[in-house]
C-alpha cells in the first residue's frame, strides 16, 4: 500500500475512498514508528476513530514530538473533534510563556484557537491572542490573527484576510474591535496585559512594534460580530 496515496484521498486531493484496510495499514505505521508517521497521522486523523487517540498522543511526546508534536495535536484536536478530551493541554501550551513539551507547540495551539474557543468561553485565553496580536515582534503572531480572523468570521471584511501584508497590518484595528465586542472584553481587561507583554526584554536592546491602541478600538461602537463562535 503506498500511504502517501492514502493520504491525499483522505484529505479529498485525490479521487476515491480510503477503506478500512488503508486505515488499518496507517494505524500499524503509527504503532511501529516505521514508515512515513506523518502521512499515517493524516490518515488517522482523518478517517479514524476516537479510540485511535491512544495512537496519536504518544507523538506529542515521545522522541519524535518535535517533528510530528503539531501535527499530532492537530489530529487529536481537529481532525478527530477530541477538544473536549485535550482543551486543558491546548490552553496550557497557549498561555506558556514559551514552548512546551515540543517545538512550535505554543503556535500549533494558537491555530486550534478557534476549536479550543468554539461555544467555549476562556477570558485568559482570549486576552492571550489579542496581546499577541497586538505585537508585530512576536513570532505567533501570525498565527493568532488566522485564528482571530476565524473564530470572528471576518475573513470576508478585511482588506488582507491571509494577514500576507508584510508592512502594516490595515485590519488589526478592526479584528482588535470586534474581538473585544465577541469576547466581551473592556478596556482594563487587555490593556493590563498588554502593558506586561511591552515590557522591554532585558536580553535585547531590539525595539518592539505594537498596534497602536486607542479607548474605541476596546468597547462601544464596534461593529457588529455576525461570525464570532461564541454567537
Amino acid at each position: 500500500m503506498d500511504i502517501n496515496s492514502i493520504r491525499g484521498r483522505a484529505q479529498g486531493v485525490e479521487d476515491g475512498p480510503v477503506s478500512e484496510q488503508e486505515v488499518e495499514f496507517a494505524r500499524q505505521i503509527l504503532r511501529s514508528g516505521n514508515g512515513d508517521v506523518g502521512a499515517a497521522l493524516f490518515v488517522v486523523g482523518l478517517c479514524g476513530a476516537h479510540s485511535d487517540a491512544a495512537l496519536i498522543e504518544p507523538y506529542l511526546r515521545n522522541e519524535h514530538k518535535d517533528v510530528h508534536g503539531e501535527l499530532a495535536l492537530r489530529s487529536l484536536c481537529r481532525y478527530l473533534g477530541l477538544i473536549d478530551r485535550y482543551r486543558a493541554v491546548v490552553r496550557k501550551y497557549i498561555l506558556a510563556d514559551s514552548d512546551l513539551d515540543f517545538g512550535g507547540s505554543k503556535m500549533a495551539a494558537i491555530h486550534l484557537a478557534p476549536e479550543y474557543l468554539l461555544n467555549f468561553r476562556d477570558n485568559d485565553v482570549e486576552k492571550t491572542l489579542l496581546v499577541i496580536l497586538c505585537d508585530f515582534e512576536n513570532r505567533n503572531r501570525s498565527a493568532a490573527r488566522q485564528s482571530l480572523v476565524r473564530i470572528l468570521g471576518l475573513s470576508g471584511e478585511l482588506e488582507d484576510p491571509l494577514g500576507l501584508g508584510t508592512g502594516a497590518d490595515p485590519d488589526a484595528s478592526l479584528i482588535i474591535a470586534a474581538a473585544c465586542e465577541c469576547f466581551s472584553l473592556e478596556r482594563l481587561d487587555f490593556v493590563a496585559d498588554l502593558r506586561i507583554s511591552q515590557k522591554p526584554d532585558r536580553d535585547s536592546a531590539k525595539s518592539r512594534t505594537f498596534v497602536s491602541l486607542s479607548p474605541g478600538q476596546f468597547c462601544g461602537g464596534g461593529p457588529r460580530v455576525p461570525g464570532c463562535l461564541h454567537g
